[in-house]
């Protein structure tokens, strides 16, 4: 069986061939990867908008705001991590969109809520996500948030 070709001569994106929710999801990821954020925010709002309830949703609205944040659009990107862990605080990504709340708030010289975020983040995922709390705990140090 033949692999699928993703890009076409000279690196144009070729678009997924079914409109299953897994193939569009996949080709927002796969700009985002490449660096091409215009492109993915523009997949991903779409996988959004026709896959408001799928599994990968959180997932989704979690690299939109990182298609922000890697621009440092830092004012749009914490409008979607404060949406993704509003939205799906139990979710997949709730203790990353708390840390790059954190980090798009320090971004934008909003330290205090930077803070509060933050803190948020390592009292709800103490007991797990190491590797988010260890980041905020660096972040935390960084703009000096009290303890």
């Amino acid at each position: 069986q033949l692999g699928t070709l993703r890009e076409a001569p000279g690196g144009a994106s070729i678009p997924p061939s079914g409109n299953d929710p897994a193939s569009l999801y996949e080709n927002a990821f796969s700009q985002l990867k490449s660096g091409n954020y215009g492109v993915a925010q523009r997949d991903f709002n779409a996988f959004l908008a026709a896959n408001p309830k799928h599994p990968l949703a959180p997932n989704a609205t979690y690299w939109l705001g990182e298609t922000f944040y890697a621009q440092a659009k830092y004012d749009q990107a914490s409008r979607i991590f404060a949406e993704s862990y509003k939205t799906y605080p139990k979710g997949p990504k709730a203790a990353d969109s708390l840390l790059k709340l954190g980090m798009s708030l320090g971004g934008s010289g909003k330290s205090k809520e930077a803070c509060l975020s933050f803190k948020q983040l390592k009292k709800e995922f103490a007991a797990g996500q190491s590797t988010a709390v260890r980041r905020a705990d660096q972040e935390m140090a960084r703009l000096g948030c009290a303890a």
